[in-house]
């Protein structure tokens, strides 16, 4: 007996070898080669084919926000993948090791991520790790081995760029000079996309009851269910009346909604992907350089910024959790390093 037992330890270790062996002959492979990590158990232990008790469907669903589930399944499905597997509801999470995790973040260093974008993937895989153990899929001593890999060191420059004064105008003039229902709509939503700061999720949630007159303000919930207010310059309420008395009536529902042919304005809330049409097309006609949605979100912030106004403030404006995130969005830094360049004398 003792020799039996000795035999399935020695084949136990020899199986857990041949998993970090596979793990990193798939960081050296192709990108398109189909060759998968051994992360395949027996059947009689895959509790994961049932969604509901899928690991990595229990994280998803714990995320705060739409659009964080929507990333999060997107950057987990990729790991299925690299995994030998489908997609994330045929992937076997509760056979995820440690050195799994370490050859993803590798195969993913490999291919030119950022480490931030590694990080999130990372930090993807630790909650699917704790959801394992806390469905008892996974046993303590893997779970603290897998929560216990080291994130990723480094940053890269930010993306995107604040926009231009003069772009700014152009855009108004493009939507104002359209004298069309849309032309009133879309100068209102750049004008609360710019003077407030909103992300796309934010701005296409909005119903006319979130409009505070009294304060010239509109109640946003933000990122994580937390709620703010956010106060609007006088341009971008006077153009947000505009649309409101002229277009869309004092009605209950979204306050920005889908508009058909010949003005027909109807009852359906925008979505995140109708808002970059509109910017897109706006763009288009204005001339000016391509920007990204979030691009308004970064001109809002520095703004705020340049007009002296402390980073706390901008902070609490642009609903973040942390002021390390507000940070990201602070140029500031960028101009007094292009002056000093141009002040040397080579």
């Amino acid at each position: 007996m003792r020799a039996k037992n000795q035999d399935d330890r020695n084949m136990g270790d020899k199986n857990e070898d041949a998993k970090s062996r596979s793990s990193y002959e798939l960081i050296n492979s192709t990108v398109h080669q189909k060759q998968g990590m051994s992360l395949t158990i027996s059947e009689n232990h895959m509790p994961g084919n049932r969604l509901y008790d899928n690991p990595a469907v229990a994280y998803l669903v714990s995320l705060g926000s739409k659009r964080s589930r929507q990333t999060m399944k997107s950057f987990l499905n990729i790991v299925a993948k690299m995994l030998g597997y489908q997609n994330v509801q045929d992937c076997s999470w509760s056979a995820l090791r440690r050195h799994h995790v370490q050859a993803v973040m590798e195969m993913l260093s490999d291919s030119g991520k950022a480490p931030a974008t590694i990080n999130t993937y990372l930090s993807a895989l630790k909650g699917v790790a704790l959801e394992a153990w806390t469905m008892r899929q996974l046993d303590t001593d893997n779970f603290q081995h897998i929560k216990q890999v080291r994130s990723v060191r480094g940053n890269r420059l930010p993306k995107g760029r604040a926009l231009e004064r003069y772009e700014i105008k152009d855009l108004f003039f493009t939507c104002e000079s359209d004298l069309s229902t849309k032309g009133l709509r879309d100068a209102a939503i750049i004008g609360i996309l710019i003077g407030c700061g909103l992300r796309r999720s934010e701005i296409v949630s909005l119903d006319l009851k979130h409009v505070i007159y009294r304060e010239q303000a509109l109640r946003v919930m933000g990122k994580g269910n937390k709620e703010r207010l956010s106060y609007m310059p006088a341009g971008t309420w006077k153009r947000l009346n505009r649309w409101i008395e002229e277009v869309r009536g004092d009605h209950s529902g979204p306050l920005f909604t889908r508009i058909r042919r010949h003005d027909d304005v109807t009852e359906t809330r925008l979505s995140d992907q109708a808002i970059y049409h509109i910017l897109e097309t706006r763009r288009i006609e204005s001339g000016i350089e391509k920007f990204a949605p979030h691009d308004l979100r970064r001109t809002f912030a520095s703004a705020m910024l340049d007009n002296g106004e402390d980073i706390v403030t901008v902070k609490d404006a642009m609903g973040h959790s942390s002021i390390t995130t507000t940070q990201k969005y602070d140029r500031r830094g960028d101009e007094r390093l292009r002056n000093a360049a141009r002040n040397l004398d080579f």
